[in-house]
C-alpha cells in the first residue's frame, strides 16, 4: 500500500473507534446499553440491519462465489421480501407490545423460564460459531494487502471493534454502522466504475452479457436442476458422464431460494437476536416495521450487485488474463523446490487452455445473432471456459495441502483470495485505501452487532434471570460491558483457529443453518398451537435440532433447507407433545 492509502486507512479506524467511543453517554442504564434508549431512528435502525448483515463477507466472498460461480448465490436471497413483510405482521407486534431486551423473553411468557434459556443458548452457540468466520475473512484480506499475518490481523480487527462496543453499547454500534455502511456502499460503486471503464473498450455491455451468459455465470434463476448454469463444471466430471444434481442436492435454485431461504431469513431477522435487538430500539412498532421493509427492498439487489461484481471480475481475468493461483500462500507453495517443475508443467497447458478460452470468446463475440445461433461455437466456448477451471483445480489441489477424510489431496478453495487479488493489483492510490476501509467497516460493522446481542442475552437472559434477579442496572451495565470483553475474546480466539475454510460467504449461511429452523420453529409453535405448553416448546426446540442434525448425517439435502427441516421437526414434536396433553 502506498502511504497516501494507509492515511486514509488508518484515518477511517480511528474515525469508527472515537465515533463509537463518544456514545458512552447515553449507555449508563440497561435499556441504554442494550436499547439504545429506544430512540433511534429508523433509517437508522435499518442501515445497521443491513450493515450487519453485509459483512466483509459480502465483500469477498460474495465477489468470490460470483467469479467462481455465477449469479446462483443470489438466489438464497429471494425469500428474504416475503420474511420481513411476514415479521412485521407477526413478531414485531408482539416484540413492541413488551418491555423486552431479548426476543426470548417474550418464549418465557409463553412456554416458560427453560424454552426461554434453551432458545437463548442456541443463539449464543450459533453466533459465537459464526462470528468467528466473520472476523476470520477480513484478517486474510488485512494479511494480504498490508503484509501481517493473519493472526495479527485477527487480533486488530477483534481488539478495535470490542473497543468501542464495550464502551458506547448499542447505540455506539447503530450508529458506527450507519458511517461503516456508507462507507462499503461507495467502496462497491467505485470498483463497479474501474471494472466498467475497463471492460467497455473492449466488449460493448451486451456482449459482456453475452459473454458472462454463455459461461454459466449469469444463472440467477433455476427453476430446475436441467435449468442449472454451466454443469457439469469440470472436465472430469464430463469425462466420467456426471449427469445433474438432484432436485435436493442442488446447492441454489429457485425453490431452496423461496422456500429454504424464506425460513432462513425469518429467523435470522426475527429470532437471532443480533438483528431482532433493532426492532428493540426504536421508538415504537410503526418505527420498527420501516427499519425492517428499507432492508426488504434493498437486500436483493445490493446482493445481486455484489455477485455481479464478481462475474466483471471474471470477465475481467479472461480478458485480461487470468492467475492460476490467487491466494498468497499458494504461490508460495507452488515456488518451492518440490513443487516448482510440476507448477511450471501444468502452467504451460493453463496459458494454452487461456488462450484457446480467448479465441472461443473473441470468436463468440463476433456472431451476429448472439451466443445460441452458433451452438458448435457456444460448446466450444463453453469447453474452453470448463477447460480453465479445472486446470485452476488441479493447481489448488497441488500446492493447496489440504485432505479429504481418506487422506487424499483435495481441492483448497481460493474464492475469498480473488477480490483482495484485484484490488491490489488494480486499484489507483486513495481508491485502495478506500476499500481496504470498506472491508474492514464491514467487518466491524457485523462483529459490533453481535458482540453487543451475545452479552445482552447473556445478561438478560441468564445473568438477571437466574443468578442476580434483583441486580440494579447499574450492576447490570457492568457485567454486561465485561461479557461484551469476553465475547469479544472468545470470537477472536475461534477466528484464531479457523483456516482454508472455503467460501466464507457459504460457510456462515451453513452455520446460521444448523440452529436457525429450531429457532424459529419455538416462535411459530407459540403463535400457531395456542395449546402448546413449556414441556412442548422445550422438546419441539430439542426435536427441531435433532432433525437437522439426523438429516445432515444421513441424507444428501443442501443447507439451505435444514431451515425448513428444523422448523418442521420442532412443530412436529412440540405439536404432538400437545395433542398428548390432556385438556384441561
Amino acid at each position: 500500500m502506498r502511504p497516501v492509502d494507509w492515511i486514509v486507512f488508518v484515518l477511517f479506524l480511528a474515525y469508527v473507534v472515537w465515533d463509537g467511543m463518544r456514545r458512552r453517554d447515553g449507555a449508563k442504564d440497561l435499556e441504554g446499553y442494550f436499547a439504545g434508549g429506544r430512540s433511534i431512528p429508523w433509517w437508522a435502525a435499518g442501515l445497521s440491519i443491513m450493515a450487519t448483515q453485509a459483512s466483509a463477507i459480502t465483500i469477498l466472498g460474495t465477489t468470490g462465489q460470483g467469479h467462481e460461480f455465477g449469479m446462483d448465490f443470489v438466489q438464497t436471497y429471494f425469500g428474504l421480501p416475503f420474511a420481513l413483510v411476514l415479521l412485521c405482521v407477526s413478531l414485531v407486534p408482539l416484540y413492541r407490545s413488551r418491555a423486552i431486551l431479548t426476543p426470548y423473553e417474550y418464549l418465557e411468557d409463553r412456554f416458560g423460564p427453560l424454552t426461554r434459556s434453551l432458545a437463548s443458548l442456541v443463539f449464543l452457540a450459533s453466533r459465537c460459531l459464526a462470528l468467528g468466520v466473520v472476523i476470520y475473512a477480513p484478517s486474510l484480506a488485512l494479511s494480504a494487502m498490508i503484509g501481517l499475518e493473519t493472526w495479527q490481523s485477527v487480533l486488530v480487527i477483534g481488539v478495535l471493534t470490542t473497543l468501542y462496543t464495550v464502551v458506547g453499547g448499542v447505540a455506539a454500534v447503530i450508529w458506527t454502522d450507519v458511517k461503516q455502511m456508507t462507507v462499503i456502499l461507495l467502496g462497491l460503486l467505485l470498483i463497479l466504475i474501474v471494472l466498467l471503464q475497463d471492460l467497455l473498450p473492449v466488449f460493448r455491455f451486451g456482449q459482456l452479457l453475452d459473454l458472462a451468459g454463455a459461461a454459466g455465470k449469469l444463472n440467477a434463476v433455476e427453476v430446475a436442476p436441467e435449468h442449472a448454469g454451466l454443469w457439469p463444471r469440470t472436465l472430469a466430471e464430463a469425462a466420467a458422464g456426471r449427469g445433474q444434481p438432484s432436485f435436493w442436492e442442488e446447492k441454489y435454485n429457485l425453490w431452496s431460494g423461496l422456500f429454504g431461504g424464506l425460513f432462513l431469513h425469518l429467523s435470522y431477522f426475527g429470532c437471532d437476536h443480533s438483528q431482532a435487538q433493532r426492532l428493540l430500539t426504536s421508538k415504537d412498532a410503526r418505527q420498527s416495521r420501516l427499519s425492517l421493509l428499507l432492508s426488504a427492498f434493498a437486500k436483493v439487489p445490493m446482493q445481486a450487485l455484489v455477485l455481479f461484481l464478481g462475474v466483471l471480475l471474471w470477465l475481467f481475468y479472461a480478458v485480461h488474463g487470468q492467475p492460476m493461483l490467487y491466494k498468497t500462500t499458494h504461490v508460495q507453495r507452488a515456488a518451492s523446490a518440490e513443487l516448482a517443475p510440476r507448477i511450471a508443467e501444468l502452467q504451460v497447458t493453463f496459458d494454452a487452455a487461456l488462450a484457446e478460452r480467448t479465441l472461443q470468446m473473441q470468436r463468440l463475440a463476433a456472431l451476429p445473432g448472439g451466443p445460441r445461433s452458433d451452438p458448435a461455437a457456444l460448446r466450444d466456448y463453453q469447453r474452453a471456459v470448463i477447460a480453465v477451471a479445472d486446470l485452476r483445480k488441479q493447481a489448488r489441489t497441488l500446492v493447496g495441502g489440504a485432505v479429504d477424510g481418506d487422506g487424499k489431496p483435495k481441492d483448497d478453495p481460493d474464492t475469498n483470495d480473488i477480490f483482495c487479488r484485484f484490488v491490489l493489483d488494480k486499484m489507483p492510490p486513495v481508491v485502495l485505501g478506500l476499500i481496504i476501509a470498506a472491508i474492514f467497516a464491514a467487518a466491524m460493522s457485523s462483529i459490533d452487532s453481535v458482540l453487543n446481542a451475545l452479552s445482552s442475552a447473556t445478561v438478560v437472559d441468564f445473568y438477571r434471570r437466574w443468578l442476580r434477579p434483583r441486580c440494579s442496572d447499574a450492576e447490570a451495565v457492568r457485567v454486561g460491558k465485561w461479557l461484551t470483553l469476553f465475547w469479544g475474546v472468545v470470537a477472536t480466539a475461534t477466528a484464531l483457529g479457523f483456516d482454508g475454510v472455503g467460501s466464507v460467504v457459504e460457510r456462515i449461511n451453513q452455520f446460521g443453518s444448523f440452529f436457525y429452523g429450531s429457532l424459529l420453529g419455538v416462535f411459530v409453535l407459540a403463535l400457531l398451537v395456542p395449546r402448546a405448553g413449556g414441556t412442548a416448546g422445550a422438546l419441539g426446540l430439542c426435536g427441531g435440532m435433532a432433525a437437522v442434525l439426523t438429516v445432515h448425517w444421513t441424507l444428501e439435502v443442501e443447507f439451505l433447507w435444514y431451515n425448513v427441516v428444523g422448523c418442521l421437526g420442532v412443530l412436529a414434536v412440540g405439536g404432538l407433545i400437545t395433542l398428548l396433553r390432556p385438556r384441561r
